[in-house]
């Protein structure tokens, strides 16, 4: 719930939110998140109307933050929403009146911040907070998840002079002693995992009937395996996208904090899509790899891309999926804890008019306890119906084509195939974990 709705700032005659009731980051942009949905304008058309890129947008109307956005975005939103001219002194007023509160707060926290005993140097960012982690978000059921946005963890204030210098060496340390360990790296690994990376140009559009096996790459993608600390389960959906949209890219906003060490499996769906690699990377630098992709002979593609022990992620990082033309893409990032590597897959595809699709089991080599992720893309007829053992995540929909994900733990006697219902056109992908 946000902070406009518990307290609810007065509407002014126009009936839209009263600038000069608003007091705090959050309840200002709650305020145009308001705006936004009474207007029902798109990340799309908010993007076309005020000329700033979509992550941008998204990260502004992020309602939990600890300092306004900075004004030209603001100002940029407030055209892009209708607002008149006239009103727009009244907004400034108010944006002006919450950022000298935020700094205020910003440095009497900082002046009790027990890290540095004399309360820290004054950051030349205003607004900067004390250092702090993300906390560790327990596992939550796909009926608890509410896809609320958490609060974006603190950056750190600088300390003083001689601190800096020590940290500065130490960090030159360390990159020496990395950069050494890259060059090994490349001279005795067979070469880096598919799927991480910048995409290069989109190849040419020629669609291929074959999927890949994830069951021939070697396990882990180049990424060392780590002992699985704790039994494999959902914690999140941290973003997701669809759009009809012929391009090459897609970045993703994250929209809840990402703890670190965990796995993110990311469902794709792209229709009507060139062959070529499919690649996804994040802020942090994580490496993504493929584990597995259904193409039926119209170019439509199902993938299922994973990073283990990802880099803690906050509301201020994204994710960019980098593709081979496409006319339409659906993209889904889910969080998972307790696993490390995968040890195999399966995919299939099937034309509209039948009654039920399946992977098949020939390729998957799961174990009993390993943890089944599955992708369905459907494009017309009825949307894919999993068995009763598969929990299903919330589905992507953009016109007459759906992107369900869904996941189960591998049963005793190994039947790990994924299987269901549909009427529709449809590719399949499943992927075993552990």
């Amino acid at each position: 719930m946000t902070s406009m709705e518990r307290e609810g700032p007065t509407p002014d005659d126009s009936g839209l939110p009263d600038p000069e009731t608003l007091g705090t980051a959050t309840e200002l942009v709650a305020a145009l998140r308001a705006i936004k949905a009474v207007e029902s304008l798109s990340l799309r058309e908010l993007q076309r109307r005020s000329g700033l890129p979509r992550t941008t947008i998204a990260h502004a109307l992020n309602e939990e933050r600890p300092a306004p956005p900075p004004w030209e975005r603001v100002l940029a939103l407030l055209r892009a929403f209708g607002v008149a001219e006239g009103e727009l002194p009244r907004w400034k007023d108010a944006w002006t009146r919450i950022r000298l509160d935020s700094v205020k707060r910003s440095d009497q926290g900082a002046a009790a911040d027990p890290a540095d005993g004399r309360g820290g140097e004054r950051s030349g960012e205003p607004g900067a907070r004390a250092a702090a982690d993300p906390p560790e978000a327990e596992p939550r059921t796909a009926e608890e998840h509410t896809g609320a946005v958490a609060p974006v963890p603190g950056r750190g204030r600088p300390a003083h002079r001689r601190r800096r210098l020590l940290t500065h060496g130490a960090t030159l340390v360390l990159g020496v002693l990395l950069g050494a360990g890259a060059v090994l790296g490349l001279i005795g690994a067979p070469g880096r995992a598919h799927g991480s990376g910048r995409p290069g140009p989109a190849e040419p559009c020629a669609p291929s009937a074959k999927g890949s096996d994830p069951a021939a790459v070697p396990p882990g993608g180049g990424t060392a395996a780590r002992p699985v600390r704790a039994r494999p389960a959902w914690v999140g959906r941290p973003a997701a996208d669809a759009q009809i949209l012929s391009g090459t890219d897609v970045v993703l906003p994250v929209t809840s904090p990402v703890t670190g060490g965990d796995a993110l499996v990311v469902s794709v769906m792209l229709t009507s899509a060139c062959s070529g690699p499919v690649r996804v990377t994040d802020t942090r630098g994580d490496e993504f790899r493929d584990a597995g992709e259904a193409t039926d002979g119209h170019g439509h593609r199902t993938l299922l891309m994973v990073g283990f022990h990802v880099h803690p992620l906050t509301t201020s990082d994204s994710l960019r999926v980098g593709y081979p033309r496409a006319s339409k893409y659906h993209v889904a990032v889910d969080e998972f804890r307790g696993i490390s590597t995968v040890v195999g897959g399966a995919y299939a595809h099937g034309e509209a008019g039948g009654s039920a699709f399946s992977t098949g089991d020939g390729q998957v080599g799961c174990a009993p306890g390993d943890l089944l992720v599955a992708a369905v893309g459907t494009n017309s007829g009825t949307p894919a119906g999993h068995s009763a053992e598969w929990r299903t995540l919330p589905v992507l929909k953009l016109s007459s084509y759906r992107l369900s994900t869904a996941y189960r733990t591998a049963p005793d006697d190994r039947d790990c195939a994924v299987t269901g219902t549909t009427t529709a056109q449809w590719g399949a992908v499943v992927a075993a974990f552990r």
